[in-house]
């Protein structure tokens, strides 16, 4: 897999050739609700594909490596940091489980794509986890079914203001669960935003705008969930959609403190930079 580094370019470059868009990709955040079941992640619960169906896992070697998510027909969102010294890596959609494809009368089979780029940050920093933000570039065109659909990525700066005012995000992922078990299938928790000073004193670095602050003893992110989402529903002209806020980037090593996440709105342009710039036509 080969890596680059995005270059600055004009902001006119950024703009969709029918104007301004709120959302990355119009069909995106529609979800099937689904019972969950049992206690995963940290105070977290077991959750259907069905239900996050924008969620990718990166393995290789059989073995999961880190999360992410589906953002349109071509391109996954994770975290700069997992693209640290992991060759051949795969992305995997539409799968509940990381221990079988999964086939049965009521789910179409997990599917497997090649990474053909991975576009890290310019300014990622990796002491200290700044910027730590990265997008693949799929080898081919995903299909979208019910177990597989982009997540929205808001790109109107005002919804910004929206973050200010959220006191909870749902995080998912494969990591490890209360007893410290690697999870083998996909789950959800609720939790709850911090101030950033919260994370800045604990973890004795500076936190910036561009990053959130959230989780506790009780419900939190853990080893695996990097590159995972932490979102929320939006109601959307009348229809409810699933809405990607952050991205999980570190935490401390028992998760029982809050972890910190890249705020992913505030890269809405650099995202829509990568897209412009970076996506093959040839495949659509």
């Amino acid at each position: 897999m080969k890596y680059v580094t995005v270059i600055v370019i004009a902001f006119s470059l950024i703009l969709c050739k029918t104007g301004f868009a709120i959302l990355l990709e119009p069909n995106c955040g529609i979800r099937a609700e689904v019972p969950s079941y049992r206690t995963r992640i940290i105070g977290g619960r077991d959750t259907q594909i069905a239900s996050h169906p924008w969620m990718a896992f990166l393995h290789y070697d059989s073995r999961i490596h880190c999360g992410g998510t589906l953002i349109n027909r071509q391109f996954v969102l994770t975290a700069a940091h997992c693209l640290y010294g992991v060759p051949n890596l795969k992305v995997r959609l539409g799968g509940i489980s990381l221990v079988t494809r999964g086939k049965s009368s009521c789910q179409l089979p997990a599917e497997d794509y090649m990474v053909d780029l991975g576009i890290m940050h310019k300014y990622f920093t990796r002491d200290i986890f700044l910027n730590d933000i990265a997008m693949l570039r799929l080898a081919r065109f995903v299909e979208y079914n019910v177990h597989i659909r982009p997540i929205c990525i808001v790109l109107d700066p005002a919804r910004k203001l929206l973050l200010d005012n959220i006191t909870s995000l749902t995080a998912t992922g494969w990591g490890k669960n209360d007893n410290g078990d690697e999870a083998t299938v996909l789950h959800e928790t609720t939790i709850q935003v911090k101030n950033r000073s919260l994370c800045s004193e604990l973890y004795h670095v500076p936190l910036g705008p561009n990053q959130i602050c959230a989780g506790d003893s009780a419900t939190n992110t853990c080893d695996g969930d990097s590159g995972g989402p932490l979102g929320g529903m939006v109601n959307y002209h009348g229809t409810f959609r699933f809405v990607q806020y952050g991205l999980t980037s570190f935490g401390d090593l028992e998760c029982r403190a809050p972890s910190v996440y890249t705020d992913v709105i505030t890269y809405r342009k650099w995202i829509e930079l990568v897209v412009n710039k970076y996506g093959n036509e040839s495949l659509f």
